[in-house]
């Protein structure tokens, strides 16, 4: 066996699968979509190694109460070998509502209004320790799974919920290959200076116990090694990407994240999502449809997506009648006040658009409010643009399906502050997602393109997700870490 061909053990936050009672009230696992989902349990199923979660639902916490919470399902390629952690849910709250969402996906995106927010108090304290004690029990539970591996494994570490892992990891077993992904923006120093410097300083040591640490855009890597810089005992190679401490070397390396085309295009040759796409086309009727598929997440900038489609209606009376904005939105985090507030925000800003230049025959936006990943699908194949205006993502995958999946030569309106602009960005329209006036001008320009720029667009956008596939993104990280493995045996 390879050093390539070692086990690989992934640790994340949510599952591949999520338990839920079917009819009969017996546990079945229903698999998570995206590529993320895609090029990990591809790889553990190549190499025969395990994932590592939280238990999210009521029947992932009875499946993890049983055997220790090991399990092993089949997926398509092969079995997924999953072990669940059942985490208390006092202290799985203040670990992720708490920290991860409350703070973490607050200052990595931009998100505080600095005048106001955020406060750090004793509260404060109370879910950073808790936040501690979930990222070590990750860690403990990755140590012991490299125990009962039938050879050294390599772990694949996700995300801003488990940034202390790393560390703690190397504590339980210093010679292990670690690699850490952020699948979020990074925050630049001076932002993250808003942290408390215990807090910024532990974040930041725990993900510099990775041998590599891997990010969808520059952009993001720059932020990570600028911040590193700050931290005592710490030398950052810039030119190279690279940080030094504690005699060990750090790759910072950016590996974009993509789709899989295969299975997006697969569903939407589905008779029921055929079926949706007739009843959408029945519901545009002759209008042009400007599209956006999003979480209903503060990231997303939805209001602000709204404002410009209600300025480009002022500006461009001839197309009053002749567009409709179809928002299909997932609700998200609504245990979070901030994010309650902002789904009413987004409802009243479409409304106010309809009252002001609805008819009695043309409501200008309509917003759909719920999962439907099949009818996000439908609504791809039909877009004439599709508007993807994040005030900043780590990556955006809306901008990877929908020109994968459209029929139309729809135009892609994509924020510059999107890790996927470094990507796509040549072929569709780039906006600055603050700037309502410029996004209601792109709107008009997609709208208005000819035909023959519409299609040498759409064909650039899906020759570059189609070059990019979800299992490169998987071996890039596996690559950087066998030449960490190089670099150790040659000192």
């Amino acid at each position: 066996m390879t050093r390539r061909q070692a086990p690989v053990v992934i640790a994340s936050n949510r599952g591949p699968v999520a338990f839920e009672p079917d009819e009969r009230g017996v546990l079945r696992p229903h698999r998570g979509s995206g590529g993320l989902v895609t090029a990990l349990i591809g790889a553990m199923q190549r190499t025969g190694g395990h994932w590592l979660a939280a238990a999210m639902t009521d029947g992932d916490r009875e499946i993890a109460r049983r055997e220790g919470g090991r399990m092993t399902i089949e997926g398509e390629a092969g079995p997924i070998h999953l072990r669940f952690l059942d985490l208390e849910p006092e202290l799985y709250d203040r670990y992720y509502n708490g920290v991860a969402n409350g703070m973490l996906w607050f200052v990595h995106h931009y998100l505080w209004d600095t005048v106001r927010s955020p406060v750090f108090d004793e509260g404060t304290e109370e879910s950073w320790q808790a936040y501690v004690e979930v990222n070590r029990r990750f860690a403990e539970a990755l140590a012991e799974e490299g125990d009962r591996a039938p050879a050294e494994p390599v772990y694949l570490v996700q995300d801003y919920h488990l940034c202390l892992v790393p560390r703690f990891l190397r504590d339980l077993r210093p010679g292990a290959l670690i690699a850490h992904f952020s699948h979020t923006p990074i925050a630049g120093p001076t932002y993250m200076r808003i942290l408390p410097i215990r807090i910024r300083e532990a974040l930041l040591r725990g993900l510099l116990g990775a041998d590599v640490l891997g990010f969808h855009s520059p952009a993001w890597a720059e932020n990570f090694l600028m911040s590193a810089r700050g931290v005592s005992g710490v030398r950052v190679d810039l030119p190279r990407s690279r940080i030094t401490l504690e005699g060990r070397e750090v790759a910072v390396r950016v590996h974009p994240i993509s789709i899989d085309a295969a299975a997006i295009r697969r569903l939407a040759a589905t008779p029921e999502a055929q079926a949706l796409r007739r009843d959408l086309l029945r519901w545009r009727g002759d209008a042009q449809l400007l599209l956006r598929v999003d979480r209903l997440e503060l990231t997303k900038n939805i209001v602000r997506g709204f404002l410009a489609f209600g300025e480009f209606l002022r500006r461009s009376p001839e197309w009053r009648g002749r567009v409709r904005f179809l928002a299909l939105l997932s609700p998200s985090r609504q245990d979070l006040p901030e994010y309650r507030a902002y789904a009413e925000e987004c409802l009243a800003a479409a409304e106010r658009v309809n009252r002001t230049y609805g008819t009695a025959s043309w409501i200008p936006v309509e917003v759909r409010l719920r999962d439907d990943y099949l009818g996000a699908i439908a609504a791809y194949g039909l877009y004439d643009v599709l508007l993807v205006n994040p005030v900043f993502d780590g990556m955006n995958l809306v901008a990877m399906e929908g020109p994968i999946a459209n029929r139309r030569h729809g135009v892609l309106v994509l924020s510059r502050n999107a890790g996927a602009f470094g990507r796509l960005g040549r072929y569709a329209l780039g906006v600055n997602p603050f700037d309502v006036r410029e996004t209601a001008e792109r709107i008009g320009e997609a709208l208005a393109l000819p035909e023959h720029e519409r299609r040498r667009r759409a064909r650039g956008l899906s020759r570059l997700v189609l070059a990019n596939p979800p299992e490169r993104w998987v071996g890039s990280q596996l690559e950087d870490l066998e030449r960490a493995r190089r670099r150790r045996a040659a000192r």
